[in-house]
Order: structure tokens, then C-alpha cells, then sequence
């Protein structure tokens, strides 16, 4: 069967910054333990210092090839000649670095531990609408089949038939008219709840990943900033500690802030040219050219549920004129206090316009029925977007729609002395939102 989260480029891109998170933070707790732990050895004059030395060594040997963590390597080879550093050195590790780097860590193991929770919460939702969608298919299919097997039976024997059977045939016709009727319903409207689910899903995957980015790139700022001032500490140590002093002050003068978080945003942002999302189409017995209704009940049936499609569309392109109104009312009096109303119309927005194109590409798939009784076959801009693929003894339509990847562009920050304030403050800047309507896909 379709994997429905196979095609969404988002997850991607979470799980490939999850990883990097990962990564950032397993280095930073190992940093901290080694700060701890050389901090309590500096007070008892260094014992044991070397081997705390090759830990921090390997623990920097598994993470990204750039300036901050390359620097962290000089340090591990400044520590091995720095046996005999004084008591003020530990103190100062344990009241500045240790404490600082416990709050960053607390703090972004808070705002991480919801995320995954919140993705899979809302993944399980899409598979699940996926999932019922086939089902309610399934059935639908072979309710319909029975009632035209009965509509056959009906028109067959109502000759030969007493007034009395004839009734009793009638009423079960009728039952089972207003059987399909209902499921069929059913069917299409979980069939437009599902955009609504893979929006909402794919929203909070692309949330999650700039978290999480947000947050590796302070973890870079506060690496920085911690080396820096470990630098400055150790600066004022005597004869003994020149060696390794110049080897970090060496590594410190290679240290390019914001190349690595440069490295950072291209390492785990967007890199594809387009990104295509499959969505499952509404398919209707009466559209089969093979199944058991006559030729004009089925040409009835198809433009019934075409009429149908054909009111959604007008009411959803009345929606998105109304939306974009509203947009142009707000950017009339663009105050902060309207920028999260915004936000929220634009994604509202998406939304509806997703959905027209997916009614319009619905609409066109069950014209097409009509081309084999004698319709005309209109050009639309669907017509190479929709593909089928079969599952046992069903096949399933399923249309390719070009989807920008809507991601808001990455500032790095000019100073690492703005680091404190801006961890402290947290949270990404707001969403660029999606594209304008008429930017959709070909």
C-alpha cells in the first residue's frame, strides 16, 4: 500500500535536524561533565586531568567539521599541559561555565521534549484518515454494486411480477438507494477532511524543525561564547599554562561564528527544486465503464455528483476572495498586534486554495467518465497530475500537486555577546507564510 507520509518533504527535514540535534546535544552534555568534572580536579591540583583530556578529545571527534567544534579540540590538547592549574581556575569553571550550560541545556530539552509527541500525534491522524478513506472505498464500492445488481434484478422481473412482489421489490430498492446515498456522503466528506489532516501534519513538522534549529544555533552562539571566555581564563595563568594557552588562542582566531552557522542552516535546510505531495482523490463507482449501471443512469449519476463538486467550488472560491479581502484589510494597518491574525489568515488561506485545486482536479477526473459516453474531453491544468494505482482488486486515483517548501529565511546574529538575552528570550521569529493563490501548481 501508498505510504501517505513517503512524499512529504518536511519530515525529511525534521528527522535530518533531529539527528543534528542529537549530535549538539550529546556533545553538550559531555562538555559540561567535562567542565564539572575538571573543575573538581583543578581544586585538588589537576589529578587526573589527562584522562579527562582524551574524553573531551573524543566526544569532539564525532560532531560537524567547522571552526567551534574544531576548537574544541585544541582544548583537549591544552588540557593535557595544564596539570598544575590553580584552584581559581576550577572556581571560575564551576560558577560561570558549568551553571551556564546546565540552564541552556534544561531549557532546550523543555522546549525539545513536546515536539516528537506533537509530530507523531498528528502523523497518526494522516495515516489514520488515509486508512479509513480506502475502507469507506471499499465499501462504497461494493454497496453500489449490490444496489445495481438489484436495480438489474428489478427491471428484469418486474413483468412477470405480482403487485404484491413488485412492492416489496420497490421498498428494497429504496433501502438500498438510501443506503448508498449515506456512505457515499460519508465518503466524500472524509475525502476533504484529508487535506486539512496533511496540512495540519506537515505544519507541525516544518514548527518543529525550526525549533529545533533555532536551538542549534544557540547551542554554536553559547559554545562560543563558553570557549571565549574559557580563553580569557586561562590567559592570566602563568608560565606553565603558555604552551596550551597558545594552542587554543591559535584555534580561537579560527573561529568563524557565523560561517558555522551559515554551515548549520545549509546542512539541514530545503534543497529540493520542488516538492511534491500526493493526495488521495474521491473515486465513484459510476465513473468504472465496466460496471453493471446502464448507460444513462450512469451519465445521471456522474453529472450528480459533478453538480456537487461543481457548488463546493463555487463556495471555496468565494472563500478565497474573501480571505484575500481580509488579507488586504490587514496590510492596510500592518501593527503588531494584526501580525498574528496575519499569519493565521494566510495559512487559512493555503488551506482553501489547496482545497479548490483538489475539488478542480476531482471535477475533471469524473468528467472524464463522460468522455466514453459521448462528452467532450476538456484540456485542464490537472491532466498530467493525477496517476491510479491498484490495491487487490480497487484502484485508487491519486493526484501529484507542486508544492513550495514554505520556510522562513534564516538570520544568523552579527555578535555572540547578544547570546544570553537571546536564549533567554526563545522562540523562533514568526512564519513568512505561504505563497500568494495564483502562485500554485501549474
Amino acid at each position: 500500500m501508498r505510504d501517505p507520509v513517503g512524499s512529504c518533504y518536511y519530515n525529511s527535514l525534521y528527522q535530518d535536524v533531529k539527528r543534528y540535534s542529537k549530535h549538539g546535544e550529546y556533545f553538550f552534555k559531555e562538555l559540561m561533565a567535562v567542565f564539572q568534572q575538571r573543575a573538581e580536579l583543578e581544586l585538588n591540583y589537576a589529578k587526573g586531568i589527562q584522562k579527562l583530556a582524551g574524553r573531551l578529545l573524543r566526544a569532539s571527534k564525532g560532531m560537524s567539521n567547522n571552526s567551534t567544534y574544531s576548537a574544541w579540540c585544541h582544548v583537549s590538547d591544552e588540557m593535557y599541559s595544564t596539570a598544575d592549574t590553580h584552584r581559581t581556575l576550577g572556581n571560575a569553571f564551576q560558577q560561570e561555565a558549568i551553571l551556564e550550560l546546565r540552564q541552556v541545556l534544561d531549557e532546550h530539552s523543555k522546549r525539545k521534549r513536546p515536539l516528537d509527541n506533537h509530530v507523531e500525534k498528528t502523523g497518526k491522524l494522516l495515516t489514520a484518515n488515509w486508512n479509513e478513506q480506502l475502507k469507506m472505498k471499499k465499501k462504497l464500492v461494493g454497496i453500489t454494486r449490490e444496489h445495481e445488481a438489484l436495480v438489474n434484478f428489478v427491471e428484469t422481473n418486474k413483468q412477470i411480477c405480482t403487485e404484491k412482489e413488485k412492492q416489496k421489490m420497490l421498498n428494497r430498492l429504496t433501502k438500498s438507494a438510501q443506503t448508498q446515498a449515506k456512505l457515499d456522503e460519508e465518503y466524500f466528506s472524509r475525502n476533504m477532511e484529508g487535506h486539512q489532516v496533511r496540512l495540519k501534519w506537515e505544519n507541525t513538522l516544518k514548527n518543529c524543525y525550526q525549533i529545533i534549529q533555532e536551538l542549534e544555533k544557540q547551542r554554536l552562539e553559547i559554545l562560543s561564547t563558553t570557549l571565549d571566555r574559557y580563553r580569557l581564563h586561562i590567559s592570566g595563568f602563568g608560565q606553565s599554562l603558555m604552551q596550551g594557552q597558545r594552542g587554543v588562542e591559535q584555534a580561537m582566531q579560527r573561529v568563524d561564528l557565523q560561517k558555522d552557522i551559515q554551515a548549520l542552516v545549509e546542512e539541514t535546510s530545503a534543497t529540493a527544486q520542488e516538492n511534491k505531495a500526493d493526495f488521495l482523490m474521491a473515486d465513484y463507482f459510476e465513473e468504472d465503464s465496466k460496471s453493471l449501471m446502464g448507460k444513462e443512469r450512469r451519465r445521471d449519476a456522474i453529472k450528480v455528483k459533478l453538480q456537487r463538486l461543481e457548488e463546493s467550488i463555487a463556495k471555496t472560491k468565494k472563500d478565497c476572495e474573501g480571505l484575500l479581502r481580509l488579507m488586504k484589510s490587514i496590510s492596510d494597518d500592518p501593527s503588531s498586534a494584526n501580525q498574528k491574525n496575519m499569519k493565521e489568515t494566510r495559512q487559512l488561506l493555503q488551506e482553501t486554495t489547496l482545497k479548490q485545486d483538489l475539488l478542480e482536479a476531482t471535477h475533471y477526473k469524473v468528467s472524464l467518465a463522460l468522455v466514453a459516453l459521448g462528452e467532450c474531453r476538456a484540456i485542464h491544468r490537472f491532466s498530467h497530475s493525477i496517476s491510479t494505482w491498484k490495491d487487490k482488486d480497487c484502484e485508487h486515483s491519486v493526484i501529484q500537486l507542486t508544492r513550495p517548501v514554505v520556510m522562513r529565511s534564516s538570520r544568523t546574529r552579527l555578535s555572540s555577546r547578544q547570546t544570553s538575552s537571546m536564549y533567554n528570550k526563545g522562540g523562533p521569529p514568526p512564519d513568512q507564510g505561504p505563497p500568494h493563490p495564483e502562485q500554485g501548481p501549474p
